[in-house]
């Protein structure tokens, strides 16, 4: 954390979580080396508005599994901030929200995979968002870090620059949280694809042995 008088160099990792796994914890510490952050900020969504709700694990059961996953370290933390509003959960809302928060000496950094990247611009205000914080893409399994371009014409060439700059690239780690939930449902293991303490919970709680959706909560 910054002391007084510093400036908070925060990162922000939001998503669904459903589960949190490995590759969240991989890209989160790469980036927090890369760009020396004070710390990542995990901000479990509450209803995604790109995704549904199918397959989607109760909130308070997300929350819980990144809190496991992120237990022990020291420049990881978890928000429950998109789960308390209990509505779609806008990244424009929760960006405005830890700015009046933090103060004006906070310099957030938003951390999202390359596979977003194409998304960009049906985002709510995505031209505010992008003018409130700085954006940093991860590459991910099957999207690398491409497709900006694409973006000179919604955030401007400047800002698109910056983006290309702060890139990250992380070792290609083929996991996903849907691969993941499609081996539970098979009776299959994940040990190693998740955190122990996730894996021990998910197995307690007999998460994801259903299809059916479940509703935040």
């Amino acid at each position: 954390m910054a002391t007084r008088g510093q400036i908070l160099k925060l990162g922000i990792l939001g998503g669904t979580f459903n589960p949190t796994h490995i590759g969240h914890l991989i890209a989160a510490e790469e980036v927090y080396w890369s760009h020396r952050l004070s710390m990542v900020l995990f901000i479990p969504s509450y209803l995604p508005p790109h995704k549904g709700s199918k397959n989607l694990a109760e909130a308070r059961h997300r929350y819980e599994m990144v809190r496991l996953a992120i237990k022990g370290n020291k420049h990881f933390a978890v928000s429950d901030t998109e789960i308390t509003r209990k509505e779609k959960s806008y990244t424009i809302e929760t960006v405005e929200l830890l700015l009046r928060q933090y103060g004006g000496t906070c310099d957030l950094h938003l951390i999202i995979g390359a596979d977003t990247v194409q998304e960009l611009p049906s985002w709510k205000e995505i031209g505010r968002l992008a003018s409130l914080c700085r954006i940093v893409v991860v590459n991910r399994p099957g999207a690398g870090l491409e497709g900006f371009s694409q973006l000179i014409p919604v955030l401007g060439k400047e800002k698109v620059e910056e983006m290309q700059r702060m890139s990250v690239q992380i070792p290609p780690v083929g996991i996903s949280s849907t691969e993941i939930r499609a081996r539970l449902r098979e009776g299959r293991q994940i040990k190693y694809l998740v955190p122990d303490a996730v894996e021990k919970y998910i197995l307690k709680k007999g998460l994801y042995r259903d299809v059916q959706s479940n509703a935040p909560t």
